[in-house]
């Protein structure tokens, strides 16, 4: 029996320094703001492209705006590493219109190796891959109601904490092969939006051996697949080997 599973390609090539944003700029909005943005560690100073031919130098990332005079999709090119777009201590209380100016985090410099809490939380029109290469550590609600994200690609991350995606993001797929750490109540808060979870450095008896598999959850994931490097294990423990 094979399980057919849309395969997310790795795009190691946008690994590098530095960061590059694709915003929106509209009617509802037409400023942007890093509110709670931080600088990798080391880091003194930071220059940014706002992608219609105006440049700034700040000695600090956060708060950072740019009004564009024109609607239209900017590219923000960011010369270090981001954590953050928006606000790290709590979730806002109201609609903040520019975080749904972040279309795609289109590129996360290599500096950085955590995302902050809440760091992309409420951002609700982000879509597409979200490639976090030396990422080990995701805070809770970092990526809070992102509704159109397809794939996360987490190579360094070891552990899933259960309210790092949460509520209702969009993504299909994660590809974390390095995980041997799932938070039982990973699957309530998110798992069940969940389909393909590759794990292809363990096989199908690790993962089900796994703290976390979702078997043992109060809500299990009905319908995810892990993908081992012996074949695929469903979420109720059945597997289908290769």
């Amino acid at each position: 029996m094979q399980v057919a599973s849309r395969q997310c390609l790795w795009k190691d090539t946008i690994a590098g320094t530095g960061t590059l944003l694709a915003v929106e700029a509209s009617s509802d909005c037409m400023t942007v703001r890093i509110a709670r943005g931080d600088l990798a560690p080391g880091s003194t100073s930071v220059t940014v492209g706002w992608g219609d031919g105006t440049k700034s130098v700040y000695s600090r990332i956060s708060n950072a705006q740019h009004t564009y005079e024109k609607p239209g999709e900017y590219r923000i090119a960011i010369s270090d590493d981001i954590c953050s777009f928006g606000f790290t201590e709590s979730s806002p209380s109201g609609p903040v219109p520019e975080r749904d100016m972040l279309r795609e985090l289109v590129s996360l410099g290599s500096k950085v190796t955590s995302i902050a809490s809440y760091g992309f939380n409420n951002c609700h029109l982000m879509r597409g891959v979200i490639n976090l290469l030396n990422v080990t550590s995701i805070g809770g609600y970092a990526f809070g109601s992102t509704l159109g994200i397809t794939d996360f690609i987490l190579p360094s991350m070891t552990r899933l904490v259960q309210t790092s995606f949460y509520s209702n993001p969009g993504p299909r797929q994660i590809h974390a092969d390095n995980v041997k750490q799932i938070d039982s109540r990973f699957w309530e808060y998110y798992g069940w939006k969940l389909y393909d979870l590759y794990l292809r450095n363990s096989t199908c008896a690790q993962i089900k051996a796994m703290s976390g598999f979702p078997f043992y959850a109060d809500r299990a994931a009905e319908t995810v697949r892990f993908h081992g490097s012996d074949g695929v294990v469903l979420a109720d423990g059945t597997i289908i080997p290769n």
